[in-house]
């Protein structure tokens, strides 16, 4: 015969009966909770929030955001003012986004693409991605003052239009890429300000070029500039110590990946030192292609 429960309930003492009915309000109660909050819509975020870490959420404007956009989709915008969805949408990894809204909170005020990528993390390709769309507002444009000299007692705008352009090379010169700043390079021919800055940024970023087809892998860079450069028998190059570099260091250079960077530091803290080339293939961190472009970088002691 099967037990009645019901017939049982009604032998228990009164206090102990009303115990029983209040907890299984409670569970009814939270039961409902669950119910109605797994039904509500989710909340559009413009800030960086989970969403944007994982790539879904919502867009600012209200659409379902399904991580990056697609050409049609994507707008201009004001690196002062977007969001970080925006910036998701464009296919900017999430951890650049966060560390570009904490370069802009600490005051940093952007007044081109170029300013973006100066955000730790930031390469070439992540700025020549958004570039096209970049529109600062009035207010945070930057203005070049005209300058002026005292003639007659008023003031007269001086008519210098191209005095910070450096003379051209007439003939084939040769210029050493890693002894050249920006006013050097700008007076090769093709060459104009942006271009210099792009060398000079990434020449810094490798720690000196080792040969000068490296020169292509800047993407403004094209091969016919070639043949106006060389470098010395003996180029200085900043090597980084693979086992005492810090995160940055590793992660900013060009020829290591953040992945690369993440495993590297994860083999060196449960296995010890790299202690030579050799150690270092035996991980399988860098493919060996890799490893011949890096070799001229790193050191081990």
């Amino acid at each position: 015969m099967i037990p009645n429960p019901f017939k049982d309930f009604f032998y228990f003492q009164k206090s102990d009966r009303r115990a029983i009915v209040a907890l299984g309000c409670i569970a009814v109660f939270c039961v409902g909770v669950l119910l109605v909050v797994d039904r509500l819509p989710l909340q559009p975020s413009h800030s960086l929030g989970k969403e944007a870490m994982q790539g879904v959420g919502s867009k600012p404007d209200g659409l379902p955001f399904t991580g990056k956009m697609s050409e049609g989709q994507r707008g201009s915008f004001d690196p002062n003012t977007v969001d970080s969805l925006t910036l998701v949408g464009f296919g900017i990894k999430a951890w650049k986004v966060k560390n570009f809204l904490h370069y802009r909170a600490a005051g940093k005020v952007f007044r081109s693409a170029e300013d973006m990528g100066k955000t730790y993390g930031w390469t070439e390709e992540d700025v020549e991605r958004v570039a096209p769309y970049v529109q600062v507002v009035k207010g945070y444009q930057r203005v070049d003052r005209p300058r002026y000299v005292q003639k007659e007692k008023r003031m007269e705008r001086k008519d210098v239009p191209h005095d910070n352009e450096p003379k051209k090379f007439q003939s084939l010169t040769k210029v050493d890429v890693n002894e050249a700043d920006t006013a050097l390079l700008r007076r090769v021919p093709g060459i104009g300000e942006k271009i210099s800055e792009a060398i000079v940024r990434y020449r810094t970023r490798l720690g000196g070029f080792y040969a000068v087809g490296q020169l292509t892998e800047i993407k403004i860079v094209s091969p016919e500039l070639l043949e106006w450069f060389t470098i010395s028998p003996s180029p200085s190059i900043q090597q980084i110590n693979l086992n005492q570099a810090s995160f940055q260091q590793l992660n900013s250079h060009p020829y290591i990946t953040y992945e690369q960077t993440k495993a590297l530091l994860q083999y060196i803290r449960l296995y010890g030192k790299v202690e030579d080339e050799e150690t270092l293939i035996s991980t399988g961190i860098f493919t060996t292609e890799e490893l011949k472009k890096l070799r001229p970088y790193i050191t081990y002691e």
